[in-house]
């Protein structure tokens, strides 16, 4: 375990009292780096001007991140938004006691936890995307009593290949025709990905985030769906099955294994 995870309890009776989590650093930088919605930014940790005094607090997704380019420091959550950099000192607003409009906001006791994972080199060669990801979104394994089954003792369902990219959803499509899959580019390069599905694809192609299609059809070999992307992209791929493949995983009103609805078996 390359981090360290850090579990509170907190009884919280206060009102109008900001409680923060600090981490003064060995390295730091002119710009912290945030997580937003399919991507990155980077803020200031100077106070130069009105523009960078109003950052004083600022949102994130699942970290943010601290450093120079030889070493660094990123702060993962799971449930905490707020963070703030300045110099040297990053930190993760943990409890704020408002009064308004919920008189009775954060009081009583409060469970959170946050990761402290530093690193060498940037966040990029660190995989913090990848990190923030894990910290939220843990494996679930579940026993299971012996029973006869179509798939083997080793199974993936989807492999994109690639680590700067991240699988966010795989889905029936809206019309009932196929799978859909929509992934992002975080690392800024571009490339053609490899994706690995069960299955015979009959055919693949590119769509809007309405899932519209747009261009030619994909390259689909024995191999894999072959997926062009550029630097911080998002992709959505819909694909169309010859066979029963994954995408009947997605349909409602099936049973898939002996007793249970719309579970994969």
């Amino acid at each position: 375990m390359d981090r360290v995870d850090v579990a509170s309890v907190v009884e919280w009776h206060e009102q109008h009292v900001l409680l923060k989590a600090a981490f003064p650093l060995a390295a730091s930088g002119p710009m912290a780096t945030y997580e937003i919605p399919y991507g990155t930014i980077e803020r200031p940790t100077t106070r130069n001007n009105s523009w960078e005094a109003a950052k004083f607090e600022v949102p994130a997704l699942r970290w943010a991140d601290l450093g120079d380019a030889a070493h660094g420091f990123s702060l993962l959550n799971e449930a905490k938004y707020g963070y703030d950099a300045k110099g040297n000192v990053l930190r993760l607003t943990l409890l704020r006691s408002p009064t308004a409009p919920d008189p009775d906001t954060d009081q009583g006791e409060q469970r959170f936890a946050y990761s402290l994972y530093p690193h060498a080199l940037g966040w990029k060669q660190a995989e913090t995307m990848r990190r923030g990801y894990e910290f939220n979104y843990r494996l679930d394994a579940r026993q299971a009593s012996v029973h006869p089954g179509a798939l083997p003792s080793a199974f993936s369902f989807i492999d994109v290949g690639l680590q700067n990219l991240t699988l966010t959803a795989a889905k029936q499509t809206e019309d009932g025709d196929g799978l859909l899959l929509r992934f992002f580019e975080w690392a800024g390069e571009s490339g053609t990905a490899t994706i690995k599905l069960p299955g015979v694809i009959a055919d693949a192609t590119l769509t809007n985030l309405m899932e519209q299609p747009e261009g030619a059809a994909l390259d689909v070999t024995d191999g894999g769906l072959h997926v062009p992307f550029t630097p911080y992209s998002i992709v959505t791929v819909r694909t169309r099955y010859k066979s029963p493949g994954p995408d009947s995983l997605f349909r409602t009103g099936k049973d898939y294994s002996s007793g249970s609805r719309g579970t994969v078996p």
